[in-house]
């Protein structure tokens, strides 16, 4: 009689334990929760919304799934999902801030500028003030001296003109700057990061598959990306990244990712991108965007990307 009551607690304890192991969150949940709630009360919930909403829609799948099915492989990789999509959020939320912050310098630059215009008329203004009551109080001055005061005044007026004639020309290469990323929006992904501002296009849309020759309907897609890329200041370096999925070896991808980047950069110098000012890189499947688990994975993976760099780079 001891000995059976002794063997049920025994067995309804260990029911217990196997119960409460079973019910334990598992930490890639446990993160992404931790992530979503720093990310929801910092700068992506005000710059980047809609990737933290995406990221919370995820987050919201793996906890109904563990709330249905407990701690499974499903729930850890709806989990992982949810982590890197919080992370592009915040990435996203950091790269708008430093844009922000780029065009208030920029924005207190152009002020400065003009500034110094309004500036400049106002000193001619008052020099040609200053000459003519010089003339009327001096009859008597030498011919040398008339001509040294011409010249200053000539001076004035052409740094002025000068002046002005830069705040025209920045305008419009500004204007021109800004048509040309519009219309490149309309065939190629275009954002900002940390290492400049990335222009994704599909290798599908560009190559047919396992080749580097450029499509017919691909060149007019770089015809568009070759205007914007000419639009940029002359002091901006670009980089060519070509990229594949994990399927096949590196000893395929990456020469394979190499070709086509060089295919899009040599194609891009024909169009009128200075060819000193522009490499290509071949980094095969070492970088992908997402993991390679699905064919809808696999084709975001393969792209070829174009950086602008906000800083001139040395080639790699």
């Amino acid at each position: 009689m001891n000995l059976d009551r002794k063997s049920l607690i025994l067995g309804l304890s260990l029911s217990g334990l196997f119960c409460g192991c079973a019910t334990v969150t598992p930490a890639e949940l446990v993160d992404a929760r931790g992530a979503y709630a720093a990310s929801s009360a910092g700068l992506a919930a005000k710059l980047s919304p809609t990737e933290l909403h995406d990221a919370k829609k995820a987050l919201d799948q793996a906890n109904s799934a563990f709330d249905e099915y407990g701690d499974t492989p499903a729930v850890r990789d709806f989990a992982y999902i949810a982590k890197r999509k919080i992370e592009l959020a915040d990435v996203k939320a950091l790269t708008e801030a430093d844009r922000m912050r780029i065009a208030e310098a920029v924005k207190q630059g152009v002020k400065v500028r003009d500034f110094q215009v309004e500036s400049t008329k106002a000193a001619l203004a008052e020099a040609r003030d200053q000459l003519k009551d010089e003339r009327t109080a001096k009859v008597a001055e030498t011919s040398e001296l008339k001509a040294t005061a011409a010249i200053q005044a000539k001076e004035l007026e052409s740094t002025a003109a000068r002046l002005e004639a830069e705040r025209q020309a920045r305008m419009a290469t500004e204007a021109k700057l800004a048509a040309a990323m519009k219309d490149l929006a309309t065939v190629a992904a275009v954002k900002e990061e940390a290492r400049g501002v990335v222009i994704t296009l599909s290798g599908s849309v560009l190559f047919p598959s396992g080749k580097y020759a450029l499509l017919d309907t691909a060149k007019m897609r770089l015809d568009q990306v070759a205007e914007a890329l000419k639009a940029q200041g002359a002091d901006k370096k670009m980089t060519v990244e070509g990229h594949t999925d994990s399927m096949g070896t590196d000893a395929v991808n990456l020469p394979l990712s190499l070709n086509r980047a060089n295919a899009v950069r040599d194609y891009l110098v024909t169009r009128g991108v200075d060819p000193d000012r522009i490499n290509a890189v071949g980094l095969g499947s070492t970088r992908p965007l997402v993991d390679n688990k699905t064919a809808e994975n696999r084709a975001n993976n393969r792209r070829v990307e174009i950086i602008i760099h906000p800083e001139p780079v040395s080639r790699r």
